[in-house]
């Protein structure tokens, strides 16, 4: 499918979608902040209005979601978690209405759809040093490369600056370490382009989106030959 089109919405600088876009399709993106170092068409706007308008959702073939997950994070303390908004049951709810192909992406512990989400790791994309785990729902079947997390300490890319300290759970055990710069962050992360630590903190690894899309660049072929 030549010049098949995804919409990206809180696209942030783009590690989701230089990944869609590695998969063969054509992005545009969705954020409420501009962002200098996106690489493709950005909408500065309210991602959850335009989740309001439908016809503009079914003019893309696919419509990806990563509404912010500080909610569900097991890096944001329990205590503060009420603090932030829950925008997943509303972007999923409105992604179903809508009809046609959509992603959702969020963290572990998020509530996803059981019957149609699937964990990504970051060891299993080829990122020795970064383990990052996501879950990906959709309305089109996935397959899970499964976990490949070793004991080697990984490298987290997490919080408002880079330190290169280790970080601890409360039982002792390594969260993992800091990278010690933005450049060292990006080439952990296998992202080339960003040049601020909170865009990349945020951002999902491209390779994530490149292994998602293509599985669904295949169903949406298939579909269309059927």
């Amino acid at each position: 499918m030549s010049g098949a089109r995804l919409l990206d919405l809180f696209c942030g600088a783009g590690g989701c979608s230089v990944g869609y876009h590695r998969a063969g399709f054509d992005v545009t993106g969705v954020d409420i902040a501009p962002h200098p170092d996106y690489p493709f068409q950005l909408i500065v706007g309210d991602a959850m209005a335009i989740l309001e308008d439908t016809a503009f959702l079914r003019s893309f073939d696919v419509v990806h979601a990563s509404p912010p997950c500080p909610r569900y994070s097991t890096i944001t303390p329990e205590a503060a978690r009420d603090t932030h908004p829950d925008l997943l049951p509303i972007v999923l709810d409105r992604l179903m209405a809508a009809g046609g192909a959509w992603v959702v992406e969020n963290v572990p512990g998020a509530p996803m759809p059981a019957d149609l989400t699937v964990m990504i790791c970051g060891r299993a994309m080829g990122l020795r040093w970064f383990k990052r785990h996501r879950l990906f729902a959709s309305n089109v079947p996935l397959l899970s490369p499964g976990c490949a997390c070793g004991s080697e300490r990984p490298w987290m890319v997490t919080g408002d600056h880079p330190d290169s300290h280790e970080y601890r759970r409360p039982n002792g055990g390594t969260r993992g370490r800091k990278p010690a710069s933005v450049q060292h962050a990006g080439e952990v992360m296998g992202i080339d382009w960003m040049t601020s630590w909170d865009d990349l903190a945020d951002a999902i690894p491209p390779r994530y989106t490149a292994y998602v899309g293509a599985q669904i660049l295949d169903h949406l072929r298939s579909e269309a030959v059927a």
